[in-house]
């Protein structure tokens, strides 16, 4: 009886640390926060290192760093007026998109990967 009740347990490890092969892995760094109007968004592993991105309300570049080697990506902001999108890049490559924004939220997405999508948060203008 003791051979089937670890077998049974070891089983139940294993299944437990499968993925469901349906989701994206998690993003690998915080909320990122433009400096001086640039904030940095990386492809890695068919995902961005992160779904988070924020700024001050006004110009904004955002600068695509594509480490995928060989693979397409693209940022797109399908909600912000004129829906501003990179072209299609094949990696390693960087691209910058020069955005204009008023306060607000905007969703990103790699036009291909539709796992690799995040939030612009457009807050209050900077100051003086």
């Amino acid at each position: 009886m003791r051979p089937r009740h670890v077998l049974l347990v070891a089983l139940v490890t294993v299944a437990g640390c499968g993925d469901d092969g349906g989701s994206a892995p998690p993003t690998t760094v915080g909320c990122k926060t433009a400096v001086e109007g640039r904030v940095t968004l990386v492809a890695d592993d068919i995902r961005w290192d992160t779904d988070c991105l924020e700024a001050s309300a006004g110009d904004l570049t955002l600068v695509v760093d594509n480490e995928d080697d060989g693979v397409n990506h693209n940022v797109h902001l399908p909600d912000a007026p004129g829906s501003p999108a990179t072209d299609l890049a094949m990696g390693p490559s960087e691209q910058e998109l020069e955005v204009t924004l008023d306060a607000g939220s905007y969703e990103f997405i790699c036009d291909i990967h539709p796992n690799m999508v995040g939030t612009l948060t457009m807050g209050g203008a900077n100051p003086g």
